[in-house]
């Protein structure tokens, strides 16, 4: 009887917070193991990361920069396909030296300008040289719009790269190793 009793006593001390507690540490640890994908810019002379951006399930980007012959806007749209990046769409705001004249891909003209669209080209690697005066090189992630001198040196070769790694590994390059 006893023995009964003072079981009776001990249960709800001490036993739901550790079965609270192993489902948090069980959460956590599949949380930061769980695989993300990002886009990484690195120096391309040198290999040095330069940042990294989550994709939060995005799976294009833009660049955007002005042209240095018409000093207009030409934005390039970029799809990720696991590892790879593929040249979606090229958009441009008017015609002259340097920008195409005839095109084997999908073409129309647009209020936003020249659009010429299913290009589908493999980019292997994808490598821009940040404007140092007037290009004004811009990446464009979803909302996220960010300048290349933001992250990257006038006339660096930056190299972009789709990379996946557990989501700890990525945090761990991003805040520990810059």
């Amino acid at each position: 009887m006893k023995w009964e009793s003072s079981n009776k006593n001990r249960q709800g001390k001490g036993r739901p917070a550790f079965p609270a507690f192993a489902y948090a540490l069980l959460f956590t640890i599949l949380l930061f193991s769980f695989p993300v994908r990002y886009l990484a810019a690195t120096d391309a002379a040198s290999a040095r990361s330069l940042k990294s951006w989550l994709l939060f399930g995005q799976r294009s980007f833009t660049i955007s920069y002005i042209h240095s012959v018409e000093l207009t806007e030409v934005r390039e749209v970029y799809r990720i396909e696991q590892d790879d990046i593929y040249l979606s769409e090229t958009v441009f705001f008017s015609y002259g030296a340097g920008l195409p004249s005839t095109t084997p891909y999908s073409f129309e003209m647009t209020e936003e300008g020249f659009r010429i669209y299913d290009i589908d080209e493999k980019v292997d690697p994808l490598i821009y040289r940040t404007g140092a005066v007037r290009a004004d090189h811009r990446l464009i992630i979803g909302a996220r719009d960010i300048p290349f001198l933001d992250f990257s040196q006038p006339a660096e070769a930056v190299m972009f790269q789709s990379r996946k790694s557990p989501f700890i590994i990525f945090l761990i390059k991003e805040f520990f190793y810059e």
